[in-house]
């Protein structure tokens, strides 16, 4: 198979992925912010730290965090301790989003592939990713 015809295959599944649609719905890197802030301890929920997690700067960081905060499913307050950080919690609405997060659908059809299919497979994202990351 022409490697073209892979490149977009695996775009299309990547935005299979993100599909659904509605009042509440969030682009690609707004759900990886929200994954990032369900796992990431309370020092680390700051801009600067999607930032980080998300190897972008701090202006796409802070907005895609304004953007979910208007979509109150985060907020963002001033530090107790030091009112120069700004802290960002999930809301109620934010942890309930989670429960549907698209990448459980991927998850589902990777786990319907073989052992062998998905050993494969991780085998040969890993080597994707790898040159794609030294680029």
């Amino acid at each position: 198979m022409d490697a073209s015809v892979v490149a977009r295959l695996l775009e299309q599944t990547a935005r299979a992925v993100y599909e659904a649609r509605g009042p509440k719905a969030i682009h690609a890197g707004q759900w990886a912010v929200l994954r990032y802030l369900a796992r990431a301890g309370r020092q680390a929920r700051t801009v600067g730290g999607v930032a980080t997690y998300l190897g972008v700067t701090h202006a796409p960081a802070s907005r895609a965090v304004a953007s979910l905060a208007r979509k109150d499913l985060v907020t963002v307050k001033a530090d107790a301790e030091d009112r120069r950080i700004r802290r960002i919690d999930l809301t109620p609405a934010g942890k309930s989003l989670l429960d549907h997060d698209p990448v459980h659908r991927l998850t589902a059809a990777i786990e319907a592939l073989s052992a062998d299919k998905q050993k494969e497979f991780a085998t040969t994202l890993e080597a994707l990713y790898g040159r794609l990351a030294k680029a």
